[in-house]
């Protein structure tokens, strides 16, 4: 075997060797990656509508609001009281005994009881009011378990998105890794035939540590994601997740026009629609306790005193009647309850209004957003193109010995930050999508991944 071949072979022998050992180094990265229990993107906004606390607390809310109705509704009912009270020992002096002071008689005991009912017959409408304030309280909670459950559904799809997107970023950060491995391993040999300078080996191993510098972030970076995913799902822990493969494409968005429209039927206005519309009611039933309030009174008892020298009259008794009363002055106590009740409207609609134009803005910045990403895509899958084309040319040159190994590396870090635009890119487009559709109010319990698909 002439000396030409023998080179040849140990070149093709390392070369070999060196792909092995990173193909190796691949495929037990990709191993610990598919550690963990696969989690679907439906299945992670139910655990999240389930689990987490705001939709708890949002329903206990509810809970609380219907309370108040039938608190509200108490006043259409008659209110009953029992009473009952005795006396033990009598205060009476022994006429007996007027010089020196008075001699107490004898202790005795008495008893007494009964009941009172009481029939709010008629108050000019402050009971019908404070009844629709509550109903309308109430609807508005309503709305707000709503908007919490859509907005957790947002949070869970944006954290499901942002963790396929770091978990893309690792797997280009491991391609990078092995082919930068390759490419070392190749110029090691070549080193060691004495074809290359060790300037050129310094330089790939260079790039290599750094290549392998930026897989540790990745992976650190997706670790993160899944703590971030378990927030969103209201859950606790450190676990790895294999997530579900979702395909990233391009679709034709609704016009603006029709999102705006649909943003007007969004849990958040409607929950602040309602609350205007109780802070309405309640002002009204505060302005009519000016007016008099009609009411039946009924009362009955018994009375027995136990002692039986004493000869009074035992026996039960009862009584009727009906009451107006008018509230005259009551320390100004009305006229703030007014004032106070006004100025809740007041903020209720200042508060419905900034909903509005705030839901506004942000379907029409994720629209623009959503438009931009669309064209970074296919620019990057461009980019993407032009730097593989150009990796493969400065590889042959660089074989043949007209290029450096700076053209090589240089071309390697392109094509490594032109795959991470374009993941980028990719997810965040289908995040701004799914911002997008919780802004325009298409994101329902129904409807868990939709993105405006």
């Amino acid at each position: 075997m002439n000396p030409d071949s023998t080179s040849a072979f140990r070149h093709l022998s390392f070369t070999l060797c060196a792909f092995l050992l990173t193909a190796g180094m691949a495929f037990g990265q990709e191993e610990v990656l598919l550690k963990g229990t696969f989690l679907a993107l439906r299945q992670a906004v139910e655990i999240g509508l389930k689990q987490h606390p705001a939709v708890q607390e949002a329903q206990a809310q509810v809970k609380a609001a219907d309370a108040r109705i039938k608190q509200a509704q108490s006043l259409y009912y008659p209110q009953v009281y029992a009473n009952a009270n005795t006396v033990a020992g009598a205060g009476r002096t022994n006429p007996r005994f007027l010089i020196g002071g008075g001699l107490l008689q004898e202790n005795q005991s008495t008893f007494a009881g009964g009941l009172i009912a009481n029939q709010r017959i008629y108050d000019f409408g402050f009971t019908q009011n404070m009844v629709e304030s509550s109903k309308l309280a109430a609807e508005a909670q309503g709305q707000d378990l709503q908007a919490r459950r859509s907005l957790i559904m947002l949070t869970v799809q944006r954290a499901y998105f942002n963790s396929l997107k770091r978990q893309r970023l690792v797997q280009i950060a491991e391609e990078t890794v092995r082919e930068r491995g390759t490419i070392t391993g190749q110029i090691g040999a070549l080193y060691r035939q004495q074809l290359k300078s060790k300037l050129d080996l310094n330089l790939a191993q260079v790039e290599l540590t750094n290549a392998e510098s930026q897989l540790v972030r990745a992976r650190n970076d997706l670790k993160a994601s899944f703590v971030e995913l378990n927030r969103a799902m209201g859950i606790q822990g450190l676990d790895d997740y294999v997530l579900e493969d979702l395909p990233v494409a391009i679709r034709d968005l609704p016009p603006l026009p029709a999102l705006l429209q649909d943003s007007l039927t969004h849990p958040e206005l409607r929950r602040a629609k309602e609350f205007t519309a109780s802070a309405e009611a309640k002002l009204v039933a505060t302005k009519r306790q000016y007016l008099p309030t009609i009411s039946a009174i009924a009362s009955g008892g018994t009375f027995d005193p136990f002692d039986p020298r004493q000869a009074q009259q035992t026996g039960g008794w009862w009584t009727a009647g009906a009451l107006v009363s008018m509230p005259l002055f009551t320390g100004f106590l009305i006229e703030n309850q007014v004032r106070e009740a006004g100025a809740q409207q007041a903020a209720a609609q200042a508060a419905s209004a900034n909903v509005e134009q705030a839901l506004s803005q942000q379907v029409t910045t994720s629209y623009l957003e959503t438009l931009t990403l669309a064209q970074q895509i296919r620019l990057a899958e461009e980019q993407v193109r032009t730097a593989q084309e150009a990796l493969q040319l400065s590889q042959q040159r660089y074989k043949l010995g007209l290029g450096t190994v700076v053209e090589v590396t240089q071309a390697e870090v392109a094509v490594a930050a032109a795959k991470t635009r374009l993941a980028e890119s990719q997810y965040d487009y289908v995040i701004s999508q799914a911002t997008l559709a919780y802004a325009a109010g298409l994101i329902t319990a129904d409807r868990p991944d939709e993105v405006l698909r």
